[in-house]
């Protein structure tokens, strides 16, 4: 009967495949193929079941044949249903869309799955007869069939628990892959009768509970324990399956290569199981777990990308290899790895995996040969890591290091003997290049230093030196061998002692000049700009596409820029929008940038769209409109055929610019009038006027140092603007009395094109101090194109080491100082500036970030890995201190790159954040131990805060995304935390008393914090607190005390709330002082739903620069608190600040702010006392929904006022004309008035 059942099944199944084929070629079907593919998951479930019935069932047990003919009955009723629906589809004769199933079908769906779920199967499908390997693979693919349509259609996402569908499925998979291999090679099913047996029983059990899919009842997590056997003769099958395989002499053949990838693949999903658990802590099993682990991925690499070197002698390497493997890691006990206690291995089949992987990479190296990945330590800024490391090991004798762990090894000794040798490397670094046994030593002195550091970390994270491992003793030893060594090459050198010596902080001043603006400069080109205005603004009344085409560096994008910007263009188009799409693009991201620009304010619901709907929302966008946009840096036809169908023709002359390196990306874009337009180099002339207006900004004429290389220069740099540019930063930086000398040294180097601008790079880049190296590479740990928010770039390169306090500065002053000079050497190109100028944002040229990336790569100091598969193929070095990771969160989360001596980890991710798609990598945490910077802040990890995290205690910089309401008091932990950055999407978090543990603290940011007021009055000072956004108060009392606590602080953001009673806060004889915190420099404070007028004082810091308040409903006359402040540059008074129809400026005061902004308040008239110089050095003011205003002191800012800002005020006309009268008087004729 089960037979007869099945072949019915399989009609039903037929007919739904048909429909889903049909469907896939009709657009608009989604949620219908939805339906049709849970139909099939149900069936699915049902043949999983059949399948065990016939193949395990009883014949004589009348229940279940009942059950069986019950389900006959209704598959077929169900199948004629459905093969009806198929052919009116067809014919064309179905106008509805969703499968017409009678409600008693339906209601006998629910009633048979019932029957399953409650169907002993255990018991019931126990036939005594001997396991068969084909019906039992029958079984198992129905299963991972079900499974694999479930999550094509996200069945489980709804899920409470999706990670336990997901790891069931990978547990199959792994019997059922398992099983295969071995019997590639002749083993019977009678070898394998326990592990059959055990895969049986998994099978029957499994199957009913795919039933509760969406129900609240998840039987998976009792399911899984059991499906990697635990007993001790399943265990034996294992072992005595791979030798029989190992030592058998039958061939494998060509077909037989898939089962070798799947296999490989359920292997490092196994051992990555074991690792993640972090039971393996003795160092020496640690590095060989690795070495097997990647083995794995290489050989995975090696038949996905080079299948054609598989003879058959590859393929019995391949097998036996594999053999090796699965011994190695069913070698270990599982009484171990559930213990945490993981010991030892089969180590005799651990060096035959070596000699055979080995052996295989020879034989693909001789027909592929490639460079392997640097197994050395990072190469960068060698002096900078060994002066950080000296530091490192001098904080750990405070007595509160928590180094106990360290107090019976040597380290007061090695440090000693490390200072010696730091001092020695300074001597030579001007010498070691000429001088081969110099470098060998400085290599020896930096490797020794390396392993020194990891030494320490691995004790401090819980790790075990074992007998097998690096030691102390031996690290020790080979310092002293150094050290004579360095002695004897004194004696026998005699090295000049005067010889200049590297400090720590080499060439730290930032390069004279004023600050660059966001602009590119735009030199010449001006035939090529009209070219373009006149394609764009003339000609054809159809949809046009503009290519501009170029090599890279030649200025297509500023090109673009600078025709985007244009008078002509702006009046010509209504709707503009600027899209930048790069190498690695999504096509959500690239349709809500461009609805950003449509929009004036994106609606919410734009980020929960789909990628379709979005498209539908630009084109809507576009209609009825003549539109402008610009497609900046396309690489292939694939990007622009998935916006196409968005940019509607509406026969007005709307045009598309698309920019790009390639030719025949534009040749493959349709809609061309007149073909690309391929940019021009400079001329000479043009290549002269940017070289010194680069070096000299608003200087007509150069110096004659410059002028005498004119002509050298201009033929060396050859029209290519991007050269022209990285050269100016080379000579800005250099002393001019050395330009000629230095121009000389660049034009050997400089050959073509393409090469031109890599030599120029790399000259730029050995130019650059040692310890501005690394700050310029990490710009290589980001996509392409990101944009740099500085503060956290300055923070991420506190944490790595990159940037020290020293006497006199923060570290915080040392990295802008760093960040200033890249900028300055053209470098790193500003973005977004602050309000009065410095850096808000920035980034670098792509060419550069190719540059920076490779370059990276090369020194072993980061490795950037773009996309699945890059992660799917990538081997992690054995020293790489960073791994970077550019993808989609899932990939990442399915990536299991193993890397467990890294200290940095950085994801970033591929495209806009996954807001409500909660990611379970925290269980993979405890195999990063050692990790000191953790970048996850693209990474929803869910409503808790990963308890796993607080294994990493070496975290200097934790930065996550989640739902989580409250921080566990467990997070002093990490006690060297110093920057720490919480993204959520909703909620307030609560932090715990505990947070007051967290000595090195300097930054600590979220959307909002509430701090536990448990023992506030005994909780320790933060003195190094730098950052504190944003915290929410609910009393003055809190506040003070908190205050209190973080004297240091020098860039706050708090809210106050209503609290019951609100009269705490409008008592007018309170005072909240804050002039005793001496180093506020930055203050965002305001009241959210406060009842009435606000009547308590302030008393601010004098050094404060930069102040904003909102909510306050202050009268006017409160503003004497802030009128006097002797520094304060920046003042922003929003939404309700003040309240109150007229602000009169009685007095002089603000004498230093330059930027004001008023936006959300109730005042009419703004006037000042005559004879009042009101804000006399006021450049920029912003009023922004003051709509009621209608008079401004027109003597504002004396004469520098630069520009005015104004928008959504109704009654701007009535103030702006007499401002403009009287700054004309004042002689200001270039004042700008922006009115929107």
């Amino acid at each position: 009967m089960a037979s007869s059942c099945l072949t019915c099944l399989s009609a039903v199944l037929h007919d739904l495949q048909l429909l889903e084929d049909l469907w896939l070629k009709t657009p608009d079907r989604e949620d219908e193929l939805i339906q049709l593919r849970r139909l099939k998951i149900h069936l699915g479930t049902f043949r999983a079941f059949l399948l065990s019935v016939r193949k395990w069932g009883d014949d004589d047990d009348a229940n279940l044949g009942a059950l069986v003919v019950r389900m006959k009955d209704h598959i077929s009723k169900l199948g004629q249903a459905i093969h009806m629906f198929y052919l009116t589809s067809v014919q064309g004769y179905r106008t509805g869309h969703d499968i017409d199933i009678p409600d008693d079908l339906e209601e006998g769906e629910s009633s048979l799955m019932q029957e399953i779920k409650d169907f002993d199967s255990s018991s019931r499908l126990s036939s005594k007869s001997l396991v068969k390997k084909d019906d039992l693979m029958d079984v198992m693919n129905s299963l991972l069939e079900s499974l694999r349509y479930a999550r094509l259609i996200d069945v489980l996402k709804y899920n409470e628990e999706p990670e336990l569908w997901e790891n069931l499925e990978e547990k199959l998979t792994f019997l059922k892959n398992f099983i295969c291999f071995v019997t590639l090679h002749g083993i019977d099913d009678g070898q394998l009768g326990p592990l059959l047996t055990h895969t049986k029983s998994v099978a029957v059990n499994t199957a009913p509970n795919y039933i509760l899919w969406g129900s609240e009842e998840n039987p998976v997590r009792d399911l899984l324990p059991k499906i990697i056997p635990v007993e001790p003769e399943v265990h034996r099958t294992y072992f005595q399956a791979l030798i029989a395989s190992k030592i058998s002499r039958q061939p494998y053949e060509k077909k037989d290569e898939h089962i070798f990838r799947v296999f490989i693949d359920s292997l490092l999903i196994y051992l990555w199981e074991i690792l993640k658990t972090g039971a393996c802590v003795m160092m020496s099993l640690k590095d060989r777990l690795k070495m097997v682990y990647d083995g794995l991925r290489s050989l995975r690499t090696i038949l996905k990308g080079n299948p054609d070197v598989f003879d058959e002698k590859m393929r019995d390497l391949t097998g036996r290899l594999l053999c090796d493997a699965g011994l190695v890691i069913f070698s270990f006990s599982l009484n171990e790895i559930k213990d945490g206690s993981v010991k030892e291995m089969d180590l005799e089949s651990f060096h035959d995996f070596l000699k055979r992987i080995k052996l295989i990479k020879a034989i693909v190296a001789e027909k592929y040969p490639e460079i392997s990945p640097s197994s050395k330590f990072p190469r960068t800024n060698e002096l900078g890591f060994i002066d950080f490391l000296l530091k490192y090991i001098g904080d750990l004798a405070n007595p509160d290091a928590r180094s106990v762990a360290l107090s019976n090894y040597p380290i007061h000794s090695i440090h000693e003997e490390l200072v010696y040798l730091r001092s020695f490397l300074g001597r030579i670094v001007e010498l070691r290049n000429e001088d081969q046994e110099l470098q060998a030593l400085w290599d020896r002195v930096v490797e020794v230093a390396y392993e020194v550091e990891f030494l320490i970390d691995s004790l401090l994270v819980g790790d075990i030196l074992d007998s097998s491992s690096i030691s102390f003793d031996s690290v020790e030893e080979e310092i002293k061998i150094i050290k004579a060594a360095a002695l004897n090459i004194f004696d026998r050198k005699t090295l000049d002692l005067k010889v200049k010596e590297v400090t720590k902080s080499p060439n730290n001043m930032p390069s004279q000049g004023s600050m660059p603006i966001i602009n590119d400069m735009i030199v010449g080109l001006e035939d090529e700009a009209t070219s373009i205005i006149n394609r764009l603004t003339r000609g054809s009344s159809l949809l046009q596409i503009v290519p501009i085409v170029g090599m890279p560096g030649l200025g297509k994008t500023t090109l673009a820029k600078k025709v985007y910007n244009d008078p002509l263009v702006t009046s010509h188009f209504y709707t503009r929008a600027w899209c930048t799409v790069s190498q690695v693009y999504h096509r959500k991201n690239l349709l809500l940038e461009i609805l950003t620009c449509i929009h004036s304010k994106l609606p919410e619901k734009f980020s929960e769209m789909c990628e379709e709907d979005l498209a539908s929302e630009v084109r809507r966008g576009l209609l009825r409109t003549r539109y402008l946009i610009v497609l900046d840096d396309i690489w292939d036809a694939e990007a622009w055929k998935g916006l196409e169908a968005s940019f509607p023709d509406n026969q007005n002359g709307s045009r598309v610019i698309v920019t790009s390196r390639k030719s025949d990306v534009a040749a493959l874009i349709g809609k061309l009038d007149e073909g690309p337009h391929f940019l021009r180099l400079l001329t000479p002339d043009e290549s002269w006027d940017l070289l010194n207006m680069k070096l000299f900004p608003g200087n007509d004429l150069a110096p004659p140092e410059l002028c005498e290389l004119q002509m050298k220069i201009v033929e060396m740099c050859q029209g290519l603007p991007l050269t022209i540019v990285i050269l100016a930063g080379i000579l800005a930086n250099e002393n001019q009395h050395g330009w000629k000398e230095l121009v000389d040294g660049l034009s050997s180097r400089i050959v073509s094109s393409t090469e031109q601008c890599s030599a120029a790079i790399e000259l730029s880049y050995k130019n650059l101090p040692e310890n501005l190296k690394p700050c310029f590479l990490y710009f290589g740990a980001f996509p392409e194109d990101h944009e740099h928010t500085a503060e956290k770039l300055m923070w991420l390169w506190g944490a790595e080491g990159f940037t020290q306090k020293t006497q006199f500065k923060s570290a915080e002053d040392v990295a802008n100082e760093f960040l200033t000079d890249l900028i300055h050497r053209s470098l790193v190109i500003v973005s977004k500036q602050r309000s009065i100028g410095g850096v808000k944002a920035c980034r670098v040229h792509d060419l550069l970030h190719e540059f920076c990336v490779t370059k990276g790569k090369e020194e072993n100091f980061l490795l950037l890995v773009r996309g699945y598969d890059e992660i799917y193929t990538s081997r992690v070095p054995r020293n790489l201190r960073r791994l970077c990771i550019n993808s989609y969160p899932v990939h990442f989360c399915k990536s299991k790159l193993y890397a467990p001596t890294i200290r940095s980890l950085i994801h970033s991710g591929g495209g806009k954040r996954h807001r409500h798609c909660g990611f379970e990598i925290s269980s993979s945490f405890g195999i990063f131990k050692l990790v000191k910077v953790l970048e996850l802040s693209n990474i929803d990890l869910g409503d808790t805060f990963p308890r796993e995290l607080e294994l990493l205690v070496q975290l200097r910089y934790l930065a996550i995304l989640g739902n989580m309401r409250s921080i566990p008091s467990s997070i002093d932990n990490l006690s060297n935390l110093e920057t720490f950055i919480l993204e959520t999407f909703v909620h307030t978090v609560l932090l715990p008393d505990t947070i007051w543990n967290l000595k090195k603290l300097r930054h600590l940011q979220s959307k909002d914090f509430n701090l536990s007021t448990d023992n506030l009055d005994t909780a320790a000072d933060l003195y190094d607190l730098n950052t504190f956004s944003r915290v929410c108060f609910s009393s003055l009392d809190i506040v003070r005390k908190v205050f209190r606590k973080i004297p240091n602080i020098q860039q706050l953001k708090c809210i106050l709330v209503k609290c019951i009673p609100a009269a705490d806060w409008v008592s007018a004889d309170k005072i909240l002082v804050l002039d005793f915190l001496s180093g506020l420099e930055s203050l965002n404070l305001g009241f959210i739903n406060l009842p009435n007028p606000c009547q308590f004082e302030f008393q601010f810091p004098s050094a404060i620069r930069k102040l904003t308040l909102f909510g306050f409903l202050f009268p006017w006359s409160k503003i004497s608190a802030i009128e006097n402040l002797p520094n304060l540059e920046v003042l922003k008074l929003l939404d309700q600040a003040f309240e109150g129809e007229i602000w009169n400026v009685e007095k002089e005061g603000f004498p230093k702010v330059r930027f004001l902004k008023i936006a959300g308040l109730d005042i009419v008239k703004w006037t000042a006392c005559e004879g009042v110089d009101c804000f006399p050095s006021l450049q920029k003011l912003v009023l922004i929904n003051c709509r009621y205003l209608k008079e401004i002191p027109s003597s504002l800012g004396s004469s520098t006022l630069e520009i005015v800002e104004v928008s959504y005020c109704p009654y701007s006309a009535s103030f702006i004309k007499p401002l403009q009268e009287e700054q004309m008087d004042l002689g200001n004729a270039d004042l700008k008035i922006l009115i929107s």
